[in-house]
């Protein structure tokens, strides 16, 4: 016996109800792997959409095992009644669970255009089975098979399978959401409807007796299940990418909130063993200066003034990274009180830095200004965002600081008319260490702590902070304070 022999020999053995019968067991050993798969994932995520497929193929496996079954009692007690139960009652639940595997397919589509699950699947399902009711009575009134009831039901179920499946196919194709395995599923879903169109043939025009027909039919489903067991393995292996990245992700920023953590802390030590020798070399140089060691000459004099001077600034640099220690640390905390708020921001030190530099102020806070704020924090804010103003606004510039009571708290601002920060620049503007500012080029010191600080001290009040700049007109910041109770 040849290959060959041995090849239409399986073919003509898948045209009896024994060779249905292994066709439809092996069908239940897929659609059933298929479950264990999607049940395993579900235990783990408990998703809703993991959820409405174990539920439709949870009803392909019934279908099967009721196909199975009625197969199993026609085959091994040669029962006509069973045959033809099994090609209602299976074929029925067939195209059951076929319905709500398709809208398990479709489900995170309708999810993603915020579709009401329950009624799109309500609307569809009597669409669906108007459209199929008006096709079956054209075809039984073009061919004549209102005498065969069993043609009634094939053509009936056939045809519901081919409009379920081409519906479905085109409401994924033209959906336009970019899904990873719409390709897939839409081939799954065509390939399936390979099978009922065949058979669909072969009733039309061979009143189902053309066994050539009936086995070319069969290698379709097999396909078609792998497909959708390809599309499933597609969905879970991406939720497990997506766990995996998401695992990797909170790996990396436990490890950089660690690594942020520890050069805090170091930062924080070497500011504090800084302070020691700084606070002397400001005593001593300020001796020197004071002769109390003896009388200097002119040159020595300057000198002295250019220590004393980078002292200083070394010094308010290691109190800035102190106190952003202390305000990212969660120690700083606000001492109430409540104070004019025009007479702490009306200095006369930094007003006349600013008029020697050829900088208008104006101050536009109302007398009297009562505002309930931590005072020494408070002015921390007007000098870091002054200085700010008076370092980016040029000769002849203009400063403002205007402060308004609202219903909910006051608001304080500080505008310039200088330089003005880049739109996409602006977010990063608190950011310790940033400077909008390339540091090869920028002409200003500092080492982009002052907002921080000031961001810092903003939270600890609860207020928001709003930023305001266009190029070459200047910035404008405005920090909204709510009302604060002392007690």
């Amino acid at each position: 016996m040849t290959f060959i022999d041995l090849l239409h020999g399986f073919f003509a053995f898948l045209g009896t109800p024994s060779g249905e019968l292994l066709k439809t067991a092996v069908e239940l050993i897929f659609f059933t792997i298929v479950l264990y798969m999607i049940v395993s994932e579900w235990t783990r995520s408990r998703n809703r959409e993991h959820r409405f497929l174990i539920i439709a193929f949870s009803a392909l496996v019934l279908g099967k095992i009721v196909s199975v079954y009625f197969l199993s009692s026609f085959v091994f007690t040669e029962a006509p009644l069973h045959f033809w139960l099994l090609r209602t009652f299976g074929s029925v639940l067939d195209i059951s669970a076929l319905f709500l595997v398709a809208n398990a397919f479709v489900y995170p589509i309708l999810i993603r255009s915020r579709t009401d699950t329950k009624r799109f699947m309500a609307e569809r399902f009597l669409l669906l089975g108007a459209i199929t009711a008006v096709l079956s009575f054209v075809m039984f009134a073009v061919i004549g098979l209102s005498s065969a009831r069993v043609f009634w039901i094939d053509i009936g179920i056939l045809l519901g399978q081919i409009v379920l499946m081409f519906y479905y196919s085109s409401f994924i194709v033209k959906s336009g959401f970019n899904i990873s395995y719409r390709l897939n599923l839409v081939i799954a879903f065509i390939v399936f409807t390979v099978s009922p169109f065949i058979c669909l043939v072969n009733i039309m025009f061979f009143s189902g007796s053309n066994l050539s027909l009936v086995v070319a039919s069969y290698p379709f489903p097999f396909v078609s299940v792998m497909l959708f067991t390809q599309v499933i393995y597609l969905k879970l292996v991406d939720k497990a990418n997506l766990r995996n990245q998401l695992r990797v992700s909170q790996e990396r920023y436990a490890h950089e909130r660690e690594v942020s953590k520890l050069k805090d802390e170091f930062i924080s030590t070497v500011s504090h063993e800084l302070k020691t020798p700084i606070t002397s070399m400001k005593l001593y140089t300020g001796l020197l200066r004071d002769g109390r060691f003896g009388s200097l000459r002119n040159k020595q004099k300057d000198a002295l003034g250019v220590v004393s001077e980078e002292a200083e600034r070394l010094n308010n640099l290691i109190t800035d990274l102190l106190d952003l220690s202390r305000l990212e640390s969660g120690k700083s905390r606000i001492d109430l009180s409540e104070f004019d708020l025009r007479e702490l921001v009306n200095d006369k030190l930094y007003v006349s830095m600013a008029k020697r530099k050829g900088i208008s102020v104006k101050i536009d806070v109302p007398r009297s200004f009562v505002v309930t704020a931590d005072r020494n924090k408070m002015k921390q804010i007007f000098v870091n965002l002054f200085g700010n103003a008076m370092k980016f606004t040029p000769e002849k510039g203009r400063i403002t600081i205007s402060a308004r009571s609202l219903e909910t708290g006051w608001d304080f601002c500080v505008s310039d008319n200088g330089k003005g920060i880049e739109k996409d620049k602006i977010s990063r503007l608190f950011d310790k260490f940033y400077q909008a500012d390339h540091y090869m080029t920028r002409e200003k010191g500092g080492v982009g702590l002052g907002l921080s600080i000031v961001k810092g001290i903003v939270e600890l009040h609860k207020g928001k902070i709003n930023v305001s700049s266009e190029l070459g007109k200047g910035t404008r910041i405005c920090i909204v304070f709510p009302r604060l109770n002392r007690y």
